[in-house]
């Protein structure tokens, strides 16, 4: 089922890569966990068929234990199934590793002699688990755990810091340089590397993962030099290896790797920083722009913005030769309103008014306060006749409305003036025959509509 999984997930890789990187990292979590999985496997079957060059590539090196073998098939399983949100199985498969992880640094004697049975080594070269491995492993299985209660951040530096083992076994072995707590069999390494890799972008829509694949300008920047700044130690290293055997040692091999690590953790959680500042940039821009677009009182757009908003819409539907058509709305007697319960009142009145012409409204539809207690509404793709329906529909909902909970006794009209623009006639003139519109219903005595 995880290589049917992951297959599936494969061909949508290249697509995805091109439209979304984000997505297309997701996808590749599922191949580099495929392929720490199949190497797991190979390695216990190598057990059962006593295949000592999968086991232990180097003669004098290193072995690959069971334990770890089956510790990677079961992260490797949890990166999967994780994405499929199988949650207790992964919670099971990482709390089995974690507790392994920790007993062999806790009793290390008690459990190298795991699985001896089907050990084919003679005594005295049996394979161990190295303290490097066990702390690789425990630092994958808490990053599993840490994302999966939702802290993709700490759970990304973890996978960080756990790359670092494998990737000290590799430099050590390049180096020349065979230190217990840092060797690893090579196969474990080939483990370790794509699981790690796959661990962090597993949480890849969160985190400084999220912030380096991003769209933003300190995303591309922050991708530009993090492969930079990350193999410079990695080439200096490998520049001791003109100086002689004996130019390298662990000390060396520890340093390199944790300057790598430690200045692309920087990198990551800077580029993390700034991309959040950007956003709450953004989002504070866009809230500004909404509110100066926006009436501060009603929350229905002003005259600013609508008559912009207007134009635009006139003109395109004038291209497909479509209908445009206006509604005015005045509120009958506003200023008797104010002196009789109040400007707070009032002020509620023309809340309420805007709501209930929305309730009325499609989608496509725009209200807006022109001034005062003066509303208007523009309808796309509507004739005359259709903007008389809207507006009547409006004029008798308000006037049907029940406003005791604003004042006792209060009763609000509207009267509205309609029109329907005509070839060649503009927003100013749209408006001013609906104002006419407006103005001869008021003088027919209020609460109804005329049509211009």
């Amino acid at each position: 089922m995880l290589i049917g999984q992951c297959h599936t997930r494969a061909g949508a890789v290249t697509t995805a890569f091109v439209k979304e990187p984000i997505r297309a990292a997701l996808g590749m979590a599922s191949l580099f966990a495929l392929c720490s999985f199949l190497i797991a496997v190979f390695s216990l079957v190598a057990y059962r068929l006593a295949i000592v060059d999968i086991i232990r590539p180097l003669p004098d090196g290193p072995a690959v234990h069971p334990v770890t073998s089956l510790s990677v098939i079961l992260l490797a399983s949890s990166v999967v199934l994780t994405m499929q949100r199988v949650r207790w199985l992964v919670d099971g498969a990482c709390t089995v590793v974690l507790l392994v992880a920790l007993a062999h640094m806790t009793f290390p004697d008690r459990t190298s002699h795991w699985f001896q049975a089907i050990d084919p080594f003679p005594a005295g070269q049996e394979p161990v688990v190295s303290t490097s491995t066990a702390l690789c492993l425990l630092m994958l299985a808490a990053s599993l755990l840490l994302r999966r209660h939702g802290n993709a951040t700490v759970s990304q530096i973890l996978s960080v810091l756990a790359y670092g083992a494998p990737a000290m076994a590799l430099v050590g072995f390049v180096l020349g340089v065979q230190e217990p707590h840092v060797s690893m069999s090579l196969t474990t390494v080939l483990m370790l590397i794509p699981l790690c890799v796959a661990t962090a972008l597993r949480t890849v829509y969160h985190g400084f993962l999220r912030a380096l694949l991003g769209p933003t300008r300190v995303s591309a920047l922050a991708r530009r030099h993090l492969a930079l700044v990350m193999m410079a130690p990695y080439l200096l290293g490998l520049g001791l290896v003109g100086i002689g055997p004996n130019a390298a040692d662990v000390s060396i091999v520890i340093l390199i790797v944790a300057s790598s690590q430690t200045v692309g953790l920087v990198v990551a959680l800077l580029a993390l920083s700034f991309c959040n500042l950007e956003r709450r940039s953004t989002i504070l821009q866009r809230r500004t722009e909404t509110r100066a677009a926006r009436d501060g009182l009603t929350g229905a757009m002003n005259r600013a913005s609508f008559t912009g908003h207007a134009r635009r819409e006139i003109g395109q539907h004038r291209s497909i030769k479509s209908n445009v058509s206006l509604l005015f709305v005045d509120v009958d007697h506003f200023k008797r309103i104010n002196d009789t319960y109040g400007h707070e009142t009032g002020d509620r009145v023309l809340k309420r008014i805007i709501r209930l012409a929305r309730c009325c409204l499609r989608s496509g539809d725009t209200v807006a306060r022109w001034g005062g207690e003066e509303f208007v509404v523009l309808l796309p793709a509507t004739d005359l006749n259709g903007a008389l329906l809207i507006a009547e529909k409006i004029r008798y909902r308000i006037e049907v409305e029940q406003y005791d909970a604003l004042a006792t006794g209060l009763q609000v009209t509207v009267s509205v003036g309609c029109a329907e623009i005509s070839r060649g006639e503009g927003l100013d003139e749209l408006v001013a025959r609906a104002d006419s519109a407006l103005y001869e219903a008021k003088h027919q005595g209020r609460n109804q509509t005329v049509a211009a």
